[in-house]
């Protein structure tokens, strides 16, 4: 019975180990790490406020807790010097550190930004010019097709301009014919003329001298 009673007690007086935990020495201390849960324990080292310590143990009655450092060493410190939360010199270096990263990553959106803003106005500009040239290639286009309409207009008219010139030329080769015709024909009849008012010349050349002649011989009788 006595050392269920010894064994119980012992219980309460050393808490059961507990899962390991990350606990830091609390801000502005140096406390020491003994070999044992008391001041009469030696001391293996001192620590200074936010050194890193792993918990394996605490002793709640006694107020210690055995932990360990980083570097390997393990012994008891006094629990109520230990917090789970930085100390606020290093959560003041994280802030800073976390700011200096939010700084860097904001100069680098902002960097980012200007450079989207000048693509973007590069963009802008360069679409401004495709619509620029855009509008001079359909101004050309719209140029083009009227003088391709022209052209055919003017094929046209000029097809019809020979067509009436092949028939002006057919024309002009039937008058020049016909005139050549009239040519000959007026000559012959001024020839024929002619020859029959020689003819009539001579024969009123021989006749107008015997009537002549017979108007005499009345004339003697009488």
């Amino acid at each position: 019975m006595n050392k269920i009673i010894a064994a119980v007690f012992g219980g309460l007086l050393l808490s059961s180990a507990v899962a390991q935990e990350t606990y830091y020495v609390d801000d502005e201390l140096v406390i020491t790490m003994r070999g044992g849960k008391g001041t009469e324990y030696q001391i293996i080292r001192t620590l200074k406020s936010g050194t890193r310590l792993e918990v394996l143990e605490t002793d709640k009655d006694a107020g210690y807790s055995l932990a360990r450092t980083p570097g390997g060493t393990e012994g008891w410190v006094l629990t109520r010097y230990l917090t789970q939360t930085p100390i606020a010199k290093h959560r003041l270096a994280d802030a800073k550190n976390k700011l200096a990263s939010l700084e860097a990553k904001t100069a680098e959106l902002t960097a980012q930004l200007g450079q989207t803003r000048a693509s973007r106005d590069s963009l802008d500009k360069s679409s401004s010019q495709l619509d620029t040239e855009n509008q001079k290639l359909q101004q050309e286009l719209d140029r083009i097709r009227e003088i391709s309409s022209n052209a055919l207009a003017l094929d046209q008219i000029n097809k019809e301009l020979r067509e009436k010139l092949i028939h002006l030329e057919t024309e002009l080769q039937t008058v020049e014919q016909q005139n050549a015709v009239l040519k000959d024909r007026s000559a012959r009849d001024w020839f024929i003329t002619g020859t029959g008012v020689t003819i009539l010349g001579i024969i009123i050349g021989l006749i107008l001298p015997r009537l002549r002649f017979q108007r005499k011989s009345k004339w003697n009788e009488l």
